[in-house]
């Protein structure tokens, strides 16, 4: 989405969020969202928004949030970095689901000494993000924070009942397939943590630390898939592919056999996790900020794992295991099994 000149740009050039007040920002906010469409009945600006149901179609509902010193550092990336990573993560929940996206709502925690240059730029992430997959900003929050800064979504998309997409339909012998490649995300975190800086252009390091800043959702991939009922059950990478796949299996009763040598790890992050005296596979499964989706189906008849891997183009799709009906959550190397090691946990 084009940005729109900012009228007051110049007016309030290096000020704080705390000198401009409340009802001016939220009317500074307001002015950057784009006239909503017909089905939106009442948007910005009461205390609620009132939309249409989409005919003959469920909602899907999600939240995500972001806190400064738990998710992100300001020191890495930029105020549109950090927009359009918080709703990139609520998109990827829809994509997961099968989800179309629709309406979103803003809190903003905002510290009174972020500079209002730092806002406009984090709406120009969150709203570009936006206006890319059609999803309308209807409303939200702002409130002062005393310490960090938060950015809390809530998205909605819409779904038809038998397209949608879940966590709780793997059978054994499922495949387990993934799209793209993992690890990446959380070798370019690890970059900015030792390096504390942005790699130069020519390293192979930029394409990790831009998948940790700035999050591609799979939502084609997650609507193409639900539209065509292909897969059994799915799931986002938000945390890690070995937590998906236990999330997968194991409410169920059921386990996994991952495959070490299938797992899809770009050659840049294998190799910054190797030069750190750290097995890649298991940095890989385990680091999360993927956002790739995790998808089972059966291997029966064939042609659904093909038909998967024209859904998804131009992503790649790689099978890396099995569902089976023992509880135990395997890591296959060529030298054995292992026990699956333990995906990101928030406590």
């Amino acid at each position: 989405m084009p940005d729109r000149p900012d009228r007051t740009a110049t007016a309030t050039a290096g000020k704080r969020v705390a000198e401009l007040g409340e009802y001016k920002l939220l009317e500074r906010i307001r002015a950057r969202v784009p006239p909503a469409p017909s089905w939106v009945v009442i948007g910005i600006g009461d205390d609620g928004a009132v939309v249409e149901p989409a005919r003959g179609r469920l909602d899907v509902i999600t939240t995500d949030a972001m806190v400064e010193g738990v998710h992100f550092d300001r020191a890495f990336g930029t105020p549109a970095d950090l927009g359009y990573k918080a709703l990139a993560i609520n998109l990827s929940d829809l994509a997961a689901m099968g989800a179309e996206p629709r309406v979103g709502v803003l809190s903003l925690f905002l510290p009174p000494d972020l500079t209002l240059d730092d806002l406009d730029h984090l709406l120009d992430g969150l709203l570009a993000l936006a206006s890319q997959h059609h999803l309308e900003l209807v409303g939200g929050n702002l409130t002062r924070s005393p310490g960090p800064l938060c950015i809390d979504i809530t998205a909605i998309g819409s779904v038809r009942r038998r397209t949608v997409l879940t966590r709780g339909g793997a059978q054994p012998g499922d495949g387990l397939y993934v799209t793209g490649s993992i690890g990446s995300a959380a070798a370019g975190l690890e970059w900015l943590k030792t390096e504390r800086k942005a790699p130069d252009t020519a390293n192979e390091m930029t394409s990790c630390v831009e998948r940790f800043l700035r999050p591609e959702p799979r939502v084609r991939a997650g609507l193409r898939v639900g539209r065509n009922r292909v897969a059994t059950s799915a799931m986002d990478l938000s945390d890690g592919l070995a937590d998906a796949v236990t999330q997968l299996t194991r409410p169920l009763g059921l386990g996994a056999i991952v495959e070490a040598d299938a797992i899809p790890v770009q050659d840049a992050a294998r190799r910054w996790f190797a030069a750190q005296d750290r097995d890649p596979i298991v940095a890989a499964i385990t680091g999360g900020e993927d956002y790739e989706l995790l998808f089972t189906l059966p291997d029966r008849p064939r042609s659904r794992a093909h038909l998967l891997a024209r859904l998804v183009k131009p992503l790649s799709v790689t099978r890396i295991g099995t569902v089976t009906t023992t509880p135990d959550l395997l890591l296959r190397r060529p030298g054995g099994d292992e026990p699956l090691p333990v995906g990101y946990q928030h406590f």
